[in-house]
C-alpha cells in the first residue's frame, strides 16, 4: 500500500522547470552523500573552458530527469493503468540514472577508461549505468531509512530490480523485438521502459532535459517543444508490447530535437578547445592513475565503490595540492604542470583534421604509430581524437527518425516508412566521422613538425 505521508510534497525551484514538486522518498535520495557528490560534477565536462557559464552540474540534471519522468507518467495514466509504485520507480531512475558517472562525466569513461582498459585490470564491459545500478545497491545498503522509506511506499525486491532495469535499459536489448528479457515488469508495462532512457528510438526524459539545461547554460537558442512532444504521446500495441508513440504532426518537432542534439555536439560538446582540455585532462589522470590512492588505481575505483564515489571534478584541485608521491614523483610533477598549462590557457595545439567522412577510421593508436613512421621524435607528442558528429542512436545507420511510431489523428498507427516524405529536405548523411590531430609540445618548431606529418598522413590516405 502506497504511505500518503510518502506522497508529501518537496518544492524546488529550478531555472528550466520552474516549481519542482518531489515526494519525501524521493527526496531522501537527494539527501545522501552518494547523490550530493553529483553537485561537483559537471553535466558538460570540459565545455565550461569554452563556454563559461555551463557550469551546470549533474545535481540538478538528474533532478530534472525525475520531474519530466513524473510528467510523461502522469500522461500516460489517462490511457493506462499505471500504479504509484509505477511512478515511484520510474521517478527514481530518472533521479539515479547518472550517479554513477565519473569525474568530468563522459571524459572519464569514454576517454580515459576505454583507453586505460588495456594495461590495467579495469574492464571494457564498465559503464556510467551499470555504475549508477551499483551505487543504488550501495545506497540502500548503507541508508537503512531509504530502505524503510521504500518499504512503506510499498516497493518490493522486484520493483527495486525494475529501477535498475529502466537505468541500464541497453543490456536487456535483443535483436528479437518479440523476446522479452526484462523481469520488472511484465510486457504489458513495456511502454515504462521507453521513459527515461529509450534505447528504442532516443526520444527520452534524459534528453529532453540536458538539452533544454544545456541550452539554457550554454547561451544558446533551444527549439525543443517537449511539452508539445509529451502532450502528444499515447500507448499503441506494435507486435505485441505497448510502445510509446507521437502524433504524426509532431514529426518536425522530432527532427528538430534529434537537429539540436547534432548543434549541441558540433559547437559546444566537440568545440576543438573542449577536445584538447579534455585531452588534456585525460592525459593527467592517466599520469596519477597510481598517484591518488594507495596501492588502487583511479581506474580500478570502478570496483571500488568508497573510493569511487570520493572522484568528482575537484579531482584536479587534489593533485595540483599533492606535496609528494611516493609511487611516482615525477608523473604527478607532469600533472601538475598540465594543470598549470591548462590554467594559463597553454593547451594542446590543434594541428590539423581529416575532412568529414562516413567511413569508420582506424583506432587512435594505429593512427598515431603511421603518422610518425617517418619521424620517430614526434610519437609522445601527437595524439589523436576521433569525433562522431551524428544525430542520434539510429543515425550511424539512417534516418534517426525512422524507429519512432506515429499514430494519426484517428490513433491509427502509421507504417513505419511515413519519414521518407521528408526526403527532400534531410541530410545526405545522418552521421559523419573525423579526425583531429593535437600536439601535446609548446615548441613551435614541434608543433610544425607535428602539423607536416599529419597533413602528410592525411594527404596520402584521402587522396
Amino acid at each position: 500500500m502506497y504511505d500518503k505521508e510518502c506522497a508529501m510534497a518537496y518544492i524546488f525551484n529550478d531555472p528550466i522547470h520552474g516549481t519542482i514538486e518531489l515526494n519525501q522518498v524521493l527526496v531522501a535520495i537527494i539527501d545522501t552523500p552518494e547523490f550530493q557528490r553529483l553537485r561537483n560534477i559537471k553535466q558538460t565536462g570540459a565545455v565550461s573552458y569554452v563556454y563559461p557559464g555551463a557550469t551546470h552540474t549533474r545535481f540538478e540534471h538528474c533532478i530534472g530527469v525525475c520531474y519530466l519522468a513524473g510528467k510523461i507518467i502522469d500522461k500516460l495514466s489517462e490511457q493506462a493503468i499505471i500504479t504509484q509504485v509505477d511512478k515511484l520507480c520510474v521517478q527514481m531512475a530518472g533521479l539515479l540514472h547518472d550517479v554513477g558517472h565519473g569525474p568530468f562525466s563522459h571524459l572519464f569513461d569514454d576517454c580515459f577508461i576505454q583507453e586505460i582498459t588495456t594495461t590495467t585490470t579495469a574492464t571494457a564491459e564498465w559503464s556510467h549505468e551499470l555504475q549508477s545500478c551499483r551505487i543504488f545497491d550501495y545506497l540502500l545498503a548503507n541508508h537503512g531509512h531509504i530502505e524503510n522509506a521504500l518499504k512503506e511506499a510499498g516497493l518490493r525486491d522486484i520493483d527495486k530490480l525494475f529501477v535498475k532495469e529502466l537505468i541500464n535499459t541497453k543490456d536487456y536489448q535483443s535483436n528479437d523485438n518479440n523476446k522479452w528479457l526484462f523481469k520488472g515488469r511484465p510486457k504489458e508495462k513495456s511502454f515504462l521502459y521507453e521513459i527515461v532512457s529509450n534505447e528504442r528510438t532516443g526520444i527520452d526524459v534524459d534528453k529532453f532535459d540536458y538539452l533544454l539545461r544545456d541550452c539554457y547554460y550554454l547561451g544558446v537558442n533551444c527549439t525543443l517543444d517537449w511539452r508539445r512532444l509529451v502532450q502528444r504521446m499515447k500507448i499503441v500495441d506494435k507486435n505485441g508490447q505497448y510502445r510509446i508513440a507521437i502524433r504524426d504532426k509532431e514529426k518536425d518537432n522530432v527532427y528538430n530535437m534529434f537537429y539540436l542534439r547534432m548543434h549541441l555536439r558540433r559547437i559546444a560538446y566537440q568545440h576543438p578547445t573542449c577536445t584538447s582540455i579534455e585531452l588534456m585532462i585525460s592525459d593527467i589522470f592517466k599520469l596519477c592513475n597510481d598517484v591518488l590512492f594507495p596501492n588502487v588505481l583511479i581506474s580500478d575505483t570502478i570496483h571500488d565503490l568508497e573510493k569511487y564515489l570520493s572522484l568528482t571534478d575537484c579531482i584536479l584541485e587534489r593533485i595540483s595540492n599533492m606535496t609528494h608521491s611516493t609511487t611516482s614523483p615525477d608523473h604527478l610533477d607532469q600533472a601538475k604542470k598540465l594543470i598549470r598549462r591548462m590554467q594559463t590557457r597553454r593547451l594542446y595545439t590543434l594541428v590539423a583534421e581529416t575532412p568529414p567522412s562516413t567511413q569508420e577510421f582506424k583506432n587512435s593508436k594505429e593512427v598515431v604509430e603511421e603518422v610518425v613512421r617517418y619521424n620517430n621524435m614526434l610519437a609522445n607528442h601527437i595524439h589523436v581524437a576521433t569525433l562522431s558528429l551524428n544525430f542520434g542512436k539510429w543515425s550511424n545507420t539512417g534516418d534517426p527518425v525512422e524507429p519512432v511510431i506515429f499514430f494519426d489523428k484517428n490513433g491509427t498507427v502509421l507504417p513505419e516508412k511515413i519519414y521518407e516524405e521528408f526526403s527532400l529536405f534531410v541530410p545526405k548523411s545522418w552521421c559523419q566521422k573525423q579526425l583531429r590531430f593535437f600536439c601535446t609540445s609548446e615548441d613551435q618548431n614541434i608543433i610544425e613538425m607535428a602539423r607536416i606529418s599529419c597533413l602528410d598522413w592525411i594527404s596520402r590516405t584521402f587522396h
